[in-house]
C-alpha cells in the first residue's frame, strides 16, 4: 500500500505541501494531466491536429501536466524492478492523468529520518527536483539504475531502462499481437508498439520485458480522410521501427505564429538538434553512431510550411525522391545516395504531411527542408499590406481631388 506526497513547483523548485506517513514506505506521486491542446482549450482529438507538440507544466497544485502523454494507454500500469527484484516504481495511466510512484525508503531508513524532519523534507525536495529534467515537451529522470524518458506529443513515446523486469499490466481492453520481442497493442483508432531488445514474455495477461522497453503509439482519430495511403504509410513506418531502420523522429508544428519542436531517438543514438525554422524552410543537424548501418528519419510537419513543391537538401546538395516508401525505408539499398519521400495527411485542421529521409551513413549531416511555395499566411499578410498601400494612395488622391474642387 502506498502513501501519497503531493507537491507544487515555485521558482523552478518543488515545495512541500505536506507529508503524511501511514506505512513504512514513502512514495512520491507525480500527476500528469491530459490538459489542453497547445493552449486552445481542446484536446488533441478535439482540435483535429494529427501532428502536435505539447509541453509539461504544473498540473493544478498537485504535480505536472501533459497534453498528449496519456493517449492510448488509459488503464495501463507499468511496474519497474531492479536486478535484485526490488520494486522501484509504478507508472499508472488514468483517464485524465498519469501517476508515478517511487518507492524510496525502507523501514530502517524511515525510522532514522523521522527523527530529523528537516532532513526528511530537504531529502524529498532534492529527490523530486533532481530526478526530473523538464525540457519543453520532454520529461526524463533517473532513479537508481532506472531511467525514464517521456514525450508530450501526438506521437506517443516512452522509453525505460532498468536492470530488472518491466511489467505492463491491466491491458485487458486492448488487442495484443505478439511477435517475439514486439507486442502490438490496439484499441479503436489507436495503435502502439512495445519493443524490447530481448524476448517479451506473457505472464497472467501481463507483458514482461527485461532491462529495456520502448513504446510508440499513433492515433488516426484526427485524420479527416483516412485513405489507404495513410494506413499503408503508418504501417510501413511501424515495420521500419520493428526492423530498426527508423532511427529517429522529429515533429515540427506552428501554432500562434511560433514553432514547437520535439525529437526522439529510436536506434543508433540518432540525435536531431539545432533546429531552426521560418515560414519557408526548416534546418537541423542529424548525427548517430558511426559504426551503425544507415537509418531513416521521419519528419512530421504540422502547419509549419506548405507540403507543395518541396526540396530537401542533404549537406548542401539537393537529394532525389525515393521510388516508394519501401525504398526510402531501406537506407542502404542505394549506395551512399540519400533520398526522401513525402506523405500528405488531410487532418481535421487542414493539410499536414510527413517526410521520410534516408541517411545511408552517419557522422553529422545538415538537412534543409525548403518549400518553393511561399507560405500562404505570409502571402496573405503581403496582400493585406499591398491593399493598405492602395487604400492609402486612393484616400490621398481623394483628398487632393476634394481640395481642388
Amino acid at each position: 500500500m502506498y502513501h501519497t506526497l503531493y507537491k507544487t513547483r515555485s521558482n523552478n523548485r518543488f515545495q512541500m505541501k505536506g507529508i503524511k506517513l501511514i506505512v513504512p514506505v514513502i512514495v512520491l506521486i507525480i500527476v500528469l494531466g491530459s490538459g489542453t491542446a497547445l493552449g486552445d482549450g481542446t484536446s488533441n482529438e478535439e482540435s483535429g491536429h494529427y501532428f502536435d507538440v505539447g509541453s509539461f507544466c504544473q498540473y493544478g497544485s498537485d504535480g505536472i501536466a501533459g497534453k498528449y502523454a496519456l493517449s492510448g494507454l488509459e488503464g495501463c500500469m507499468i511496474s519497474v524492478y531492479s536486478a535484485e527484484g526490488s520494486h522501484l516504481l509504478d507508472i499508472i495511466y488514468k483517464s485524465d492523468h498519469m501517476e508515478i510512484y517511487f518507492q524510496i525508503l525502507d523501514d530502517a531508513v524511515l525510522k532514522k529520518l523521522l527523527s530529523k524532519e528537516e532532513w526528511l523534507k530537504d531529502y524529498i525536495n532534492d529527490l523530486s527536483y533532481k530526478k526530473m529534467a523538464f525540457e519543453r515537451s520532454e520529461i526524463s529522470f533517473t532513479y537508481g539504475n532506472c531511467s525514464i524518458e517521456m514525450h508530450d506529443t501526438s506521437i506517443n513515446f516512452l522509453k525505460i531502462h532498468t536492470t530488472g523486469d518491466i511489467i505492463f499490466s491491466n491491458l485487458s481492453k486492448y488487442n495484443l499481437t505478439w511477435e517475439g520481442n514486439i507486442v502490438e497493442i490496439s484499441k479503436n483508432n489507436f495503435s502502439g508498439t512495445i519493443i524490447s531488445n530481448d524476448m517479451l514474455e506473457e505472464k497472467d495477461g501481463k507483458i514482461v520485458a527485461k532491462k529495456n522497453v520502448m513504446f510508440r503509439g499513433t492515433d488516426l482519430g484526427p485524420i479527416a480522410d483516412k485513405t489507404p495511403e495513410i494506413y499503408n504509410a503508418e504501417e510501413a513506418v511501424s515495420r521500419a521501427i520493428k526492423a530498426r531502420t527508423l532511427g529517429g523522429e522529429i515533429t515540427i508544428v506552428r501554432k500562434n505564429n511560433s514553432y514547437k519542436v520535439d525529437s526522439v531517438s529510436y536506434y543508433g543514438n540518432v540525435s536531431i538538434k539545432n533546429v531552426t525554422i521560418n515560414g519557408e524552410k526548416a534546418e537541423f543537424f542529424v548525427s548517430g553512431d558511426d559504426h551503425t548501418a544507415g537509418k531513416t528519419i521521419k519528419v512530421n510537419i504540422g502547419g509549419a510550411m506548405s507540403p507543395k513543391d518541396l526540396k530537401v537538401m542533404f549537406d548542401g546538395k539537393e537529394i532525389p525522391m525515393a521510388d516508394n516508401l519501401t525504398d526510402v525505408l531501406n537506407p542502404d539499398n542505394d549506395g551512399l545516395q540519400p533520398e526522401y519521400s513525402i506523405v500528405n495527411v488531410k487532418s481535421k485542421c487542414g493539410d499536414e504531411f510527413f517526410l521520410l529521409i534516408s541517411i545511408p551513413h552517419f557522422s553529422e549531416h545538415k538537412i534543409v527542408i525548403e518549400s518553393l511555395v511561399k507560405n500562404p499566411i505570409f502571402m496573405g499578410m503581403a496582400a493585406v499590406s499591398a491593399m493598405l498601400v492602395v487604400v492609402a494612395a486612393a484616400w490621398a488622391m481623394f483628398r487632393k481631388d476634394k481640395s481642388i474642387l
